[in-house]
């Protein structure tokens, strides 16, 4: 009886102590799978965080690329016009804007290379710094930013930068053009362009500015250099590949879905240059647009020597075709099918004394303006296009792109964003 009772207790302690142990063991496998699982998810968040840097710096790094082109073709359109004054009269509309627009400064102008949104993500907070986890890298990326202050300061007031003209110099220009030189949107024609680059080329600041041109040139290549290296590095030190960052892109940055016709079937709103356009897309594929804009009519009152713009609400539709072939949506209008829906025009920013002086012909002129709107809209020479298209992911975004080549070489991408209202 004695030894069956000590094989029981042996027995009931074994159990016991196996149980303990089993228990010790479950809750240290629990807290070292739970830790395994935070390491995880802290590592996914920092290599998350430095992606969205790296991401960001190359962003920069390809506007400053597309910028220094451009500048290079406005450059190189200035210089040609200030030295061949005699093709002035001759040479295209866009090459005379182009030189026009290289030497007039913008007041409150930040270049399209400078997109800060980001980086004050990353200058918030030590807690970046901790997320990051890397000291190496953190200075990498203040570094860059460092450096892309510092050039958008040398552009905001260096005298290199200096650009000659003032938007003064081109007003006072245009109060001297005559009215039949303007068109309907205020405008220059090409002749009045010629003479505003002509006297340009008298100001004395031309030619200085434009001998600075290398000087400017290099600046941006050196920070083009500093930024493709120091970003080299900083996915070398975060062990991050470039498919790495072509997936994070496709995945944070291209959230989209393929378009399908059954999805397109409705309207569609987009606002654009003070213009609200409505696309409405049948199952028949038939499309019908209807812009709602406001037209800006310019005109020089010589009897009082001023330069007005006139303002004309203006409604109307047009009909056309469409069709979808992969990520490829074809748009194609009829001009003949233009309706006006509504027009006026507001005549209220002529002085008094002008008004008084043209108040039995008011409708008169109005009635010109809406025929030479209405010629304008039907020989535009763009109502038929190709755009690739896609969809956001809960099917009430579509989105536009379309690609041009600009006058200096550049290929541009104009991005369009509509919302699905029914």
């Amino acid at each position: 009886m004695k030894l069956r009772n000590e094989i029981k207790n042996k027995s009931w302690w074994k159990d016991f102590v196996i149980g303990m142990l089993a228990t010790a063991v479950g809750v240290g496998l629990t807290f070292e799978v739970n830790s395994l699982v935070e390491r995880h998810n802290h590592h996914q968040a920092q290599r998350q965080a430095a992606m969205l840097a790296i991401y960001d710096i190359n962003e920069t790094i390809r506007e400053l690329r597309t910028y220094r082109l451009r500048e290079d073709a406005f450059f190189q359109a200035a210089m040609y016009l200030y030295t061949h004054p005699e093709e002035l009269e001759t040479v295209s509309m866009d090459t005379l804007w182009m030189a026009a627009e290289y030497l007039t400064f913008t007041p409150a102008y930040t270049p399209e290379w400078y997109d800060d949104s980001t980086e004050k993500v990353f200058t918030s907070g030590m807690d970046i710094l901790s997320n990051l986890g890397d000291i190496t890298f953190y200075d990498n990326i203040q570094e860059c930013y460092m450096k892309r202050r510092n050039l958008l300061n040398c552009i905001q007031m260096s005298a290199t930068f200096k650009k000659p003209i003032t938007e003064d110099f081109v007003t006072e220009y245009r109060k001297r053009v005559a009215t039949a030189d303007l068109n309907y949107n205020g405008m220059m024609s090409r002749k009045a362009m010629a003479g505003l680059i002509r006297e340009m080329c008298r100001v004395q600041e031309v030619p200085l500015y434009m001998q600075k041109y290398l000087t400017r040139d290099r600046l941006f290549q050196q920070l083009i250099d500093d930024l493709v290296n120091i970003n080299q590095e900083n996915q070398f030190i975060m062990n991050i590949s470039n498919e790495d960052m072509q997936r994070f892109v496709e995945r944070h940055v291209n959230q989209t879905m393929a378009a399908k016709p059954g999805i397109l079937v409705g309207c569609w709103t987009t606002s654009h240059d003070r213009q609200d356009i409505t696309y409405t897309f049948r199952k028949d594929r038939t499309v019908t647009s209807a812009t709602d804009m406001v037209w800006k009519i310019g005109m020089y009152v010589e009897q009082e020597d001023v330069n007005v713009s006139i303002l004309a609400p203006l409604s109307f539709s047009i009909n056309g075709q469409w069709t979808l072939d992969g990520d490829s949506l074809r748009l194609c209008f009829d001009p003949a099918t233009v309706e006006i829906m509504s027009f006026s025009v507001d005549f209220s920013s002529l002085p008094k004394s002008a008004l008084e002086r043209a108040k039995d012909s008011l409708s008169i002129y109005q009635q010109q303006y809406l025929e030479a709107v209405r010629q304008q809209i039907q020989e535009k020479t763009m109502w038929a296009w190709s755009t690739r298209v896609s969809l956001g992911k809960s099917g009430h975004i579509m989105f536009w792109e379309e690609q041009h080549t600009l006058p200096w070489g550049e290929v541009e991408t104009d991005k369009t964003q509509l919302l699905k209202s029914r």
